[in-house]
């Protein structure tokens, strides 16, 4: 039981630095590979968005360490209520589509395209229905967030300590590939700091309210620094 704890305690931290490690010797390349706008880069951040979807799914089904008497006052009560979570995920889910769409060229070529000589279908696909696919499946993470779940991840249980590396390690992935995509639109460091705060925040807030302690919090917060002025 010693041994478990001292495990799920290192389990943030060491997920953290790992994130840091692959930040600093393939950031770069995958900001360049960013950069040349083609369906690949789609298929990835799409696969590895549904992939986050699942790792956050994950944490919040992660029992608490402390009793609900206990952890009152450790995070306070409005940043976890149902209204913040959900107007951070649209947040999320708007940034995504808008990062999907301009990587397929969709927001040049709406000046360029000429609806007088699409069709009624043609036209309201390419504007209305193709925009509005991404930023559906984009806001599927509404229901991720925010949505009442069960936490039925016991901390007694084998799988907890997996589980937990997984959903911690999904959504370091995703925010690897999203400072990449960020980076490629040459956003400065000071701007792209708070994005990646308001953007990951969430899911290490859900992990923070599971086991409350300064060190995963730390480490987050050293984390999406060092990978922001990148």
């Amino acid at each position: 039981m010693k041994q478990s704890q001292m495990v799920l305690e290192a389990l943030a931290p060491v997920v953290d630095g790992t994130a840091v490690l692959l930040g600093f010797f393939f950031l770069a390349d995958m900001s360049a590979s960013f950069a040349q706008r083609r369906a690949t880069n789609v298929v990835t951040l799409t696969l590895v968005y549904f992939v986050f979807c699942v790792a956050v799914y994950l944490i919040r089904k992660l029992e608490p360490q402390l009793t609900a008497d206990e952890a009152r006052g450790t995070i306070p009560a409005w940043l976890t209520a149902r209204p913040t979570m959900t107007v951070l995920a649209v947040i999320f889910g708007l940034t995504l589509a808008v990062l999907l769409l301009n990587q397929l060229g969709y927001w040049e070529s709406i000046f360029i395209v000429d609806d007088r000589r699409l069709g009624a279908g043609e036209s309201s696909a390419f504007f209305v229905y193709a925009p509005g696919a991404f930023i559906a499946a984009a806001l599927f993470y509404i229901l991720v967030l925010s949505a009442p779940t069960r936490e039925t991840i016991l901390v007694q249980s084998r799988r907890y300590v997996p589980l937990a590396l997984v959903g911690l390690a999904g959504v370091n992935g995703m925010m690897l590939l999203l400072t990449a995509v960020l980076q490629s639109l040459l956003l400065p460091g000071y701007l792209l700091l708070p994005v990646l705060l308001l953007l990951f925040g969430p899911p290490r807030v859900w992990y923070l309210l599971k086991r409350p302690s300064f060190l995963p919090l730390i480490t987050f917060l050293l984390m999406v620094a060092f990978l922001a002025v990148m």
